[in-house]
């Protein structure tokens, strides 16, 4: 096993109310409380994750639901591996809210071979749901959100029974890693190491748009 713990940062977002510090909660520190007080900007939860014995030290930064939050949650989302959208699913939450969230950590975020960071769905507070042909309804509807909206997969879960809590974080996380490890392979560097080629890039950018700039003062 690694001695050192290598960092994985994964977002935390969705309205007011969904359940996001509940869902950080119970995975972090496998507990539930009823009385959590609205985050109003932003909160943090980390735990050390197992796979193929090495540790990594995974960041939950739970973004508060407000709308005040969307600025801060554009600069929290830098560097990030991976997104989380928490939904409450006894109410009848507009698909477009879900997705406004989505696509606020899309625009200030890139993995690590330049693609889009991957998203789940999750569909919290399934325990509110008593019927099975509800919850047949409201599956529906998450896996059609899911789909329409670019979600690599989507969960129904209960912050406060624990249901597939750990399930869903085993998902993307293993996802993340195998992901990074693909890439860091094919590009012969380690783990957390800065891409040359990138670093290359910016500095060739920087150097057209001077010379170009050179050019029109002249």
């Amino acid at each position: 096993m690694s001695e050192s713990s290598k960092e994985l940062k994964i977002m935390i977002i969705g309205s007011s109310g969904a359940g996001k510090t509940s869902f950080v909660q119970r995975w972090t520190k496998g507990d539930y409380t009823e009385d959590y007080k609205p985050t109003i900007i932003s909160d943090f939860g980390f735990k050390i994750y197992e796979y193929n014995k090495n540790l990594f030290r995974v960041q939950l930064w739970d973004i508060g639901g407000q709308d005040k939050s969307a600025s801060m949650a554009k600069i929290f989302a830098r560097d990030s591996h991976g997104c989380i959208v928490v939904t409450d699913i006894s109410i009848n939450e507009n698909p477009t809210e879900i997705f406004k969230w989505k696509e606020i950590i899309s625009e200030e975020s890139s993995f690590i071979d330049d693609d889009k960071i991957p998203f789940i769905l999750i569909g919290n507070k399934i325990d509110l749901i008593k019927t099975e042909e509800n919850k047949k309804i409201i599956e529906e509807k998450t896996k059609n959100i899911c789909n329409n909206y670019g979600f690599m997969n989507y969960f129904l879960t209960s912050a406060k029974e624990g249901t597939n809590v750990n399930e869903s974080m085993k998902y993307l996380l293993d996802y993340i890693i195998e992901r990074i490890e693909k890439f860091c392979e094919d590009n012969e560097q380690e783990f957390g190491q800065k891409r040359k080629d990138t670093v290359k890039l910016n500095h060739e950018k920087h150097n057209i748009r001077k010379m170009e700039s050179d050019c029109c003062r002249k």
